[in-house]
């Protein structure tokens, strides 16, 4: 008896079917990416509206991430979520020696501008704050270490994006919805990133603050995470606050020397 076989090619332009599916973690990965991006939560109407689902279809999605850890649920009904993807990511043998390298300098580094700063690291497209040292001052800002953001959003995140490789732009611009237009500006400012060093710039979030950020390189050029001092500027300071960037640019390398031998332009 002749059997029968299912003919596995397709014609040109085609897209590939996906060799496996998996509904339920599509779902979940779908509610843990939009809400990534979410700073003020929503709710579970607000998730099926965004992710063009039924709210029946995603209720139990929503209870199993709750249960689990992923999300928190308060009182208006209102998801957001967690620190536990954090807290498993900062159990990576890479980010613990990261972070305890770092920490010695980050505190002196405080210490010396009276100022907080905090470290992150570029994760899956996003930067994640992993670790903040607080300044000793009645007056300061403090990011919290487990905050994620889009690279090219934020001062940090654009240094971040300006020492990823060229593979790693690409396919980042391919899902950060901005113009080709766009894309040709900011890597032309990404390639004066990698001139200087360094950036400074008025924080793009939080009104009388700027943002200086340095990466932190392995040996040769490889981006291991970024520092940042987000300065509150005061009123009794020296308008010349280029001992900031100095320090910032100075510590980054002690820290990158951690790691080995860094090669900077």
């Amino acid at each position: 008896m002749k059997s029968e076989t299912k003919s596995t090619v397709k014609t040109q332009g085609e897209p590939s079917p996906p060799t496996y599916s998996a509904p339920a973690i599509d779902k979940a990965l779908d509610v843990l990416e939009l809400l990534a991006d979410s700073a003020q939560g929503m709710s579970l109407t607000g998730i099926a509206e965004a992710l063009g689902r039924t709210k029946q279809e995603l209720f139990r999605v929503l209870v199993c991430l709750v249960e689990r850890g992923y999300l928190v649920r308060d009182e208006m009904q209102i998801y957001r979520l967690s620190t536990k993807m954090f807290e498993i990511g900062s159990q990576h043998a890479s980010t613990q020696t990261l972070i305890a390298r770092a920490m010695p300098h980050m505190e002196r580094l405080s210490a010396q501008l009276g100022e907080s700063c905090h470290l992150n690291l570029v994760v899956q497209n996003r930067m994640l704050v992993i670790a903040r040292v607080e300044a000793a001052a009645d007056v300061m800002l403090t990011v919290r270490v487990g905050a994620t953001f889009e690279l090219h959003r934020r001062n940090s995140g654009l240094v971040g994006l300006a020492y990823l490789p060229a593979h790693r732009r690409e396919d980042y611009w391919k899902q950060a919805g901005e113009s080709a237009e766009e894309i040709r500006d900011y890597e032309e400012h990404l390639a004066q990133i990698r001139l200087q060093g360094v950036r400074e710039a008025e924080s793009p979030i939080v009104h009388g603050v700027r943002d200086t950020a340095a990466p932190i390189l392995s040996s040769g050029t490889s981006l291991l995470g970024v520092l940042c001092v987000s300065h509150v500027k005061r009123m009794d300071e020296p308008l010349d606050r280029s001992d900031i960037l100095n320090a910032v640019c100075q510590t980054a390398r002690n820290i990158s020397r951690e790691f080995g031998p860094i090669e900077y332009n």
